[in-house]
């Protein structure tokens, strides 16, 4: 009984019922509320990783970017292509940049959705009447208003601007694949900084330890009074020049080898073998015109300019198209207090009377314009830096030739020179100078044929030729 008493009075308490257009009004604003709602989405939460994720072992060049971290059998020796493979599939700095490339697809994304329409909506209920509650001459009637708005502006430029965006994610894709380049040219220089280095090391090793054993000797004899002292005092800096180089030669290439490993994101106690290098090959003057006329198709960082400029000519259509008044159409129903009701438009629009996107317009010209001129300012330069490295990789052969056709016969010549002096038949310092001549020549080889190899990966990086192994395809 009581619980009935509360209803009522609950009733009595509570405000007529809305008339029927007032609660068509309610019912549109709740369905669109909870048809809004039902697309948002829904924060969860993504930690920071608190440990590193360096690879323990040596993963298979073309597989999946996540490598094995069990302990491995010794892998054979690992070409250049396979060491560049590896790089892009697992460098560390180019995962991060595949990750941010996400920011440029959502950007996409945003600008391809439609601009909203707005929606007003407006009620009102009176509180008091004239004379009294129970006064008929003014019935109680609910104010609303409900209006629909749509800028065609918006409408007008939309195309534009989500061709702009799309420009601006095949940029994005195409600087990434640049930077798997820059990677690719990076991992195969550190290559041969490691095989050239060590192999330098391994050939400076004997001679140190011969100046050495010469240079304890002439120690020896210089004691026994046998020696003069300018000798052995040669004889002691000569041992020490070869050492040095030797070391110089070891922490160059050891350098090299834990740079790699940091390249192909691997812990520091992973070995990379490496198989040894011979000279690379030069490309004729044909291949590198056709290479050079294919070369804006072909380069990511200028096929990157390309889609930079088309973002830019839509970046310009839409400050042409901004320049017309924009308009906003919009229609409405409504109903007064005194149950009027009402069905109406509305239309705005800007007076272009001072302001008509001159200025946006010059803006976006003169960054096109500058756009273009730094594309041809990077074509321009490719070219010239091609040649450059074209003619410097020739003039390198030849000297590296010339150089390996002397070499063995020097080598000849050392080896009957050792002969002899083991046998007492050939004097020390004659024997030290002509084992300081041949560490000479052979230092120059191993110099000579670094800078071959560095220009041979900056010409094939320019004029992207032999860049991407097969495997990065595959993925």
């Amino acid at each position: 009984m009581k619980h009935m008493t509360f209803v009522r009075s609950i009733r009595r308490l509570a405000p007529a019922r809305p008339p029927h257009g007032a609660r068509t009004t309610v019912r549109l604003a709740a369905a669109l509320a909870l048809g809004a709602l039902s697309g948002c989405a829904l924060y969860h939460p993504l930690p920071l990783p608190t440990h590193d994720d360096l690879a323990s072992a040596l993963p298979t060049a073309g597989k999946a970017q996540a490598p094995t971290t069990k302990a491995a059998p010794q892998p054979a020796p690992l070409d250049m292509d396979e060491v560049a493979t590896l790089a892009v599939l697992n460098n560390p700095d180019l995962n991060a940049a595949r990750a941010s490339l996400g920011v440029a697809e959502a950007q996409a994304f945003a600008a391809g959705i439609l601009p909203n329409p707005q929606l007003s909506l407006s009620s009102d209920r009176p509180i008091d009447r004239v004379n009294s509650p129970s006064d008929p001459r003014y019935p109680e009637y609910h104010q609303y208003g409900i209006g629909l708005a749509v800028d065609l502006r918006a409408l007008l430029t939309h195309h534009s601007q989500y061709e702009a965006a799309s420009a601006q994610l095949r940029q994005a894709r195409e600087d990434l694949l640049w930077q798997e380049w820059q990677t690719v040219a990076e991992a195969r220089l550190l290559y041969t900084a490691q095989v050239l280095g060590r192999e330098r090391s391994a050939s400076l090793a004997p001679a140190a330890k011969t100046f050495a054993t010469a240079a304890a000797r002439s120690q020896t004899a210089l004691a026994e009074g046998n020696l003069a002292r300018d000798q052995a005092d040669a004889d002691q800096a000569a041992a020490v020049s070869i050492a040095t180089q030797a070391g110089a030669a070891e922490r160059a290439a050891a350098q090299a080898e834990r740079a790699l490993r940091a390249l192909l994101g691997l812990r520091d106690s992973v070995q990379v073998p490496l198989a040894p290098l011979a000279a690379p090959p030069i490309p004729d003057r044909a291949s590198v015109e056709a290479a050079l006329r294919s070369l804006p198709a072909r380069r990511p960082d200028l096929r990157a300019l390309q889609a930079g400029y088309r973002s830019q000519e839509e970046q310009v259509r839409t400050a042409v198209l901004s320049q017309f008044p924009n308009i906003v159409l919009g229609f409405n129903r409504s109903r007064d207090f005194s149950d009027v009701h009402s069905l109406g438009g509305a239309v705005s629009f800007d007076l272009p009377l001072f302001d008509r996107g001159q200025g946006a317009i010059a803006i976006q010209r003169a960054t096109r314009a500058q756009l273009r001129a730094e594309y041809q300012a990077r074509l321009d330069q490719a070219s010239a830096e091609v040649w450059q490295i074209w003619h410097e990789m020739r003039e390198l052969k030849g000297e590296l030739a010339a150089l390996d056709a002397r070499l063995p016969g020097l080598g000849r010549t050392l080896a009957d020179a050792k002969t002899a002096y083991r046998a007492g038949n050939y004097p020390v310092a004659a024997y030290l100078a002509l084992v300081n001549a041949y560490l000479g020549a052979e230092s120059s080889h191993y110099d000579l044929l670094q800078n071959l190899w560095s220009d041979s990966i900056a010409l094939a990086t320019l004029t992207g030729t032999q860049i991407e192994p097969a495997a990065v395809h595959a993925t």
